[in-house]
């Protein structure tokens, strides 16, 4: 039966620790797992089939705290998540797993999400709702979250406006092109 040889803490994150089964590097958990799980010391047996969950755990951290550093460059849709996992190949029931916790713990939300987009959209440069309605559900935001999000925060002065501006841009571009010819 396998034996837990080591457990030390990681040098580069000091709040994960590295197992060592037989010697050998196995998996790693957070210094909170490794408190809540009392069955992982040094010295003690552990099965196969433990080895295998703990490994599963470790890969299932690894990409939680992944998807974490992704939403904190900039917030993503639920589908934007679930396609990264997809490929990492995790099964699907990880997949639903790792997105509830993250929708529980308040990181994901994708009428957040649209809220956010159409507000950062609306203020880089000139769009139309139509367009907004188009990206959001490229990014897989059902219709009625997308209407939601552009009804409270896109109103029909700032189409207007995105028109103006465009307008303009083009006009001046045109003008440009005529009088070099």
């Amino acid at each position: 039966m396998p034996v837990i040889t080591d457990i030390k803490t990681q040098i580069k994150n000091q709040e994960k620790v590295s197992v060592y089964i037989d010697g050998k590097y196995t998996f790693a958990l957070t210094i909170a797992q490794l408190a809540d799980i009392k069955e992982i010391r040094a010295g003690k047996d552990i099965s196969s089939s433990q080895v295998e969950e703990y490994k599963k755990l470790s890969q299932l951290t690894k990409q939680y705290i992944r998807l974490i550093s992704l939403i904190y460059a900039r917030p993503r849709s639920e589908y934007e998540l679930r396609t990264k996992l997809r490929l990492k190949k995790l099964d699907k029931e990880d997949i639903d797993e790792l997105i509830l916790k993250l929708q529980k713990e308040g990181y994901q939300d994708d009428l957040k999400f649209a809220t956010w987009w159409v507000t950062s959209r609306k203020n880089s440069r000139p769009i139309s709702s139509l367009k907004l309605r188009s990206e959001l559900a490229g990014k897989g935001i059902k219709s009625n979250i997308a209407e939601q999000a552009i009804s409270e925060n896109f109103n029909q002065e700032d189409e207007h406006q995105a028109l103006l501006k465009l307008i303009a841009k083009k006009k001046d571009r045109y003008e440009t092109e005529e009088k070099l010819l």
